[in-house]
């Protein structure tokens, strides 16, 4: 008999609640449908039932709001702070209901009535503030925070909380205050209080205020190293390196540091291509003295800084060549040559090869790099396809070929053999090998490295759609235009090309011979031509294989060549709706998270 009671008040349990979540229904549709006189009568009957429930009370009470029905709007209220005593919400829901009734007078009373019972609690103290913030009330949410930390007598309680509030109502400088007080309190939090406050250094007057008020800060607290950190990250913010570096030798110097905090800036400079206060702050470790124990990072640094400089514009002559070369020799000559030293032998060997012309002395270099003892076997195999290339801008193929075999050989499953592979690939290209060529391309096109894989792929369909009839002529043009471009042979290259468009127009390598143009535009730095050539290559020919490749540099142009960042965000835009599978949309997406203002992640 028992077994069937229980039974029985299960079943009635159940019904029940089914038939709560049937009215629940029927009153939220009466609410979409803005029936509010009918939605209020199904949730006052589920109310009267002594449903504890939060959504129903906020609708029930936007009901009543909805229908102008203020007085029922209090009665709930105040009924429901009677069922949650102190909970902070209902009791500054009774001001919000006087403040929707227009009665201003009232509702204030009620705000503050229910500040001045604030008690010292941490949980109460954001319970309170959330409370307010719920209903956009932030002025008093403001006051909750800073009363919570009189009562406690700790000015350094609820920084971030505050901080985020003052952004909300742009009390920018206050803002800046409570984030510098967090960073004072706890320096864990820096990377943290640096993501949010990128969102305000767009504006030169943000900027300024957050730059004056860290200044002003120094001065009261010339100690305080988080603050030193937080002003020179500022400057790097806005590519001020020299103002930065100056911060970085008073610190470097009072910490004793012996330079570290100098050449890593120096070291970012180039990374934001700041070449000539890179080369500053090497200067300035070097002047501590050859016995310190960054001289040397900073001689090397020097040598990249100005080598980066040369390679990135087209404003040098060949005297500043000269004297860099000589610089490298300089350097290697006090160091010597020994593996800690390599990478600046094989940047003299690229000087020498590719902006001076001295094929001999830089192949005389990399063979002192293959053949030196105790040298890390992949940056051995790195230097002979360095070398490799240098055989092809000599013209001497086969032995290049040979050394990208060797590599090949022995890295045969790792990325840099894959590497060696394409390189012979393309060498065959070049010499007319056709079928030979797509025959390694096709092995690669499940490589490892996403971007050998890719450009495998390009290739491999670059010599099949031209090679389907029986007359290769125009290929053979097109990749001996390609080699000249390799071998910097420009003009050259740019006369073999107008040769095709002129023996062979509307070819199918025509967009072939546009984007090859365009990449010559690049090598010239003639960016405004680049710009036109690859737009038109993505007009004419954007269904097709090198579609993706124009628009991502068409972006990159815009981004970081024509300073327009609009253009740049218009084309990153176009490109993720264009080429979903493209092989350049992570980085993409990554660029144009950063122009629209996402916080890093």
């Amino acid at each position: 008999m028992r077994t069937y009671i229980t039974v029985f008040l299960f079943l009635v349990s159940v019904l029940r609640v089914a038939a709560q979540q049937q009215d629940e229904q029927l009153a939220a549709q009466y609410m979409s449908n803005n029936e509010f006189g009918k939605a209020v009568d199904v949730y006052e009957r589920l109310y009267s039932k002594g449903n504890k429930s939060t959504f129903l009370y906020e609708n029930l009470l936007t009901c009543y709001f909805k229908l102008n029905r203020y007085e029922d709007a209090e009665k709930l209220v105040k009924k429901q702070q009677r069922k949650f005593e102190n909970n902070a919400y209902y009791l500054v829901d009774l001001g919000y209901v006087y403040e929707r009734a227009n009665d201003p007078v009232k509702a204030k009373k009620a705000y503050e009535q229910v500040l001045t019972k604030l008690n010292p609690s941490y949980d109460a103290i954001m319970e309170l503030a959330g409370a307010y913030k719920k209903r956009n009330l932030t002025e008093y949410a403001i006051k909750t925070f800073i009363k919570g930390r009189n009562i406690n007598k700790n000015d350094y309680l609820f920084c971030i909380e505050l901080a985020q509030l003052y952004g909300d109502i742009s009390e920018v400088a206050l803002m800046f205050q409570e984030y510098l007080s967090a960073i004072n309190q706890n320096p864990e939090l820096m990377s943290d209080v640096q993501g949010y406050l990128q969102l305000y250094l767009d504006k030169d007057a943000d900027y300024e205020v957050l730059k004056q008020t860290l200044i002003k800060r120094l001065k009261d607290f010339p100690a305080n190293e988080y603050y030193t950190e937080m002003l020179t990250w500022l400057y790097v913010q806005r590519k001020d390196f020299d103002s930065a570096l100056v911060l970085a030798k008073a610190s470097d110097k009072r910490n004793k540091e012996q330079g570290r905090r100098i050449i890593d800036l120096s070291e970012l400079a180039i990374a934001n291509q700041r070449y000539d206060a890179a080369v500053k702050g090497f200067n300035d470790v070097i002047m501590m003295g050859s016995d310190k124990p960054f001289y040397i990072n900073a001689k090397l640094g020097i040598l990249r800084a100005r080598g980066q400089k040369i390679f990135s514009s087209a404003n040098y002559t060949p005297a500043d060549l000269t004297l860099l070369e000589q610089d490298y020799h300089t350097f290697l000559k006090e160091f010597g040559k020994y593996p800690f030293t390599a990478q600046t032998q094989r940047e003299l060997a690229q000087l020498q090869a590719y902006y001076l012309f001295k094929y001999d002395e830089a192949i005389e270099n990399y063979k002192e790099l293959c053949n030196m003892p105790r040298l890390d076997n992949k940056f051995k195999a790195e230097c002979k396809l360095d070398l490799g290339d240098i055989y092809v801008l000599k013209g001497e193929e086969w032995e290049a070929m040979l050394l990208y075999g060797q590599v090949d050989k022995e890295f045969l499953e790792d990325p840099l053999g894959q590497e060696a592979k394409f390189r012979n690939a393309k060498l065959s290209f070049y010499l007319n090998e056709f079928d030979w060529a797509r025959a390694q391309l096709d092995v690669l096109k499940t490589a490892t490295t996403q971007l050998i894989a890719n450009n495998a792929i390009e290739l491999s369909l670059q010599i099949q759609d031209n090679t389907i009839d029986s007359n290769e002529e125009p290929l053979k043009l097109f990749a001996h235009a390609d080699l000249l471009f390799f071998q910097n042979r420009l003009l050259d290259a740019k006369i073999t090309l107008d040769s095709i468009d002129r023996i062979y127009p509307k070819h199918a390598l025509a967009d072939d011979v546009l984007f090859k143009k365009g990449e010559i535009a690049l090598k010239e730095k003639n960016f405004s031509l680049a710009n036109s050539l690859f737009e038109q290559v993505f007009k004419e020919h954007g269904s097709g294989i090198l579609g993706d490749n124009a628009l991502f540099i068409l972006a990159d142009l815009a981004q970081n060549k024509l300073n327009n960042q609009d253009l740049a965000k218009k084309y990153l835009e176009q490109f993720i709706e264009t080429y979903p599978g493209s092989f350049f949309l992570t980085e993409v997406r990554k660029r144009y998270r950063l122009l629209r203002g996402d916080n890093p992640d």
